[in-house]
């Protein structure tokens, strides 16, 4: 007997020692919970051996009984104190849930945050491309007559229908039509685009250009060294703006563009 009701007090202990761990970590309470209903059946099963005793002891002496029965009180005292424990345990698992819903709606507003900024990251850079189309247009004339090239029309925005998608740029004389990209940030992936689809598709929607030389153009505000390099090898112009606001072309002086058509 006395060894039973030391085998209950280092449980209630390991109980207690448990409930100060759960606050360390939510892991752990789930462990300790697990724990406890493994000692609360081992205990169950205590009981109803205690009782089965009971009820072989019944012949033996009042003192046995009495010993007994201080026995069987020690042993509900412990439940009802492992039973409070239990409620406390409880209690931290729906603070700790509270928590956690608490977290999950500052996720949730977080995203929301995050798609606004993503939202706005966008509008600005459709105003960026709008200034670098209107830097380009006005000084695209004054640029290519620097490279010994004229041209005596320059239109923006052009498209054939509504619906079409719309050619940013695009300049005029007597033997060429000049078809300029514009981005904000120039990018490998955008000049493979245009060289293989927006630029093969240009005289089959306007075919009053069929007659005259298909160049091409890219331009953007920000423009990396090899990213122009890559453009230029493709047999298009690169424009850029300066450090003062101008805009400028940044092939080289021999650069010699090619005929798309």
């Amino acid at each position: 007997m006395s060894e039973r009701l030391d085998r209950i007090e280092k449980n209630m202990e390991e109980l207690f020692r448990g409930i100060r761990e759960l606050r360390e970590s939510m892991k752990e309470l789930r462990d300790f919970q697990m724990q406890t209903e493994r000692e609360i059946r081992e205990l169950r099963e205590g009981i109803a051996e205690l009782r089965e005793t009971q009820k072989e002891s019944q012949i033996q002496s009042e003192k046995e009984m009495r010993e007994l029965r201080e026995s069987q009180k020690q042993t509900e005292k412990e439940i009802r104190e492992l039973r409070e424990s239990q409620k406390e345990t409880d209690r931290m698992i729906r603070e700790n849930q509270k928590e956690i819903d608490k977290l999950r709606e500052f996720q949730r507003e977080t995203t929301v945050q995050i798609r606004a900024l993503r939202v706005q990251l966008g509008d600005i850079g459709l105003v960026q491309g709008e200034i670098g189309e209107e830097l380009f247009y006005r000084n695209l004339k004054s640029m290519f007559k620097k490279r010994g090239i004229e041209f005596n029309s320059v239109r923006r925005n052009l498209r054939k229908r509504r619906d079409d998608r719309e050619y940013d740029i695009v300049a005029t004389n007597g033997t060429q039509v000049l078809v300029v990209e514009v981005k904000n940030k120039l990018r490998r992936r955008h000049i493979d685009l245009f060289l293989e689809e927006r630029l093969p598709e240009f005289k089959e929607k306007f075919p009053q250009y069929k007659d005259k030389e298909l160049l091409g153009a890219v331009g953007a505000l920000v423009v990396k060294d090899d990213v122009a390099r890559y453009a230029e090898k493709k047999g298009l112009f690169v424009l850029t703006q300066t450090d003062d606001g101008g805009a400028t072309i940044l092939n080289k002086e021999r650069f010699k563009p090619k005929v798309f058509g």
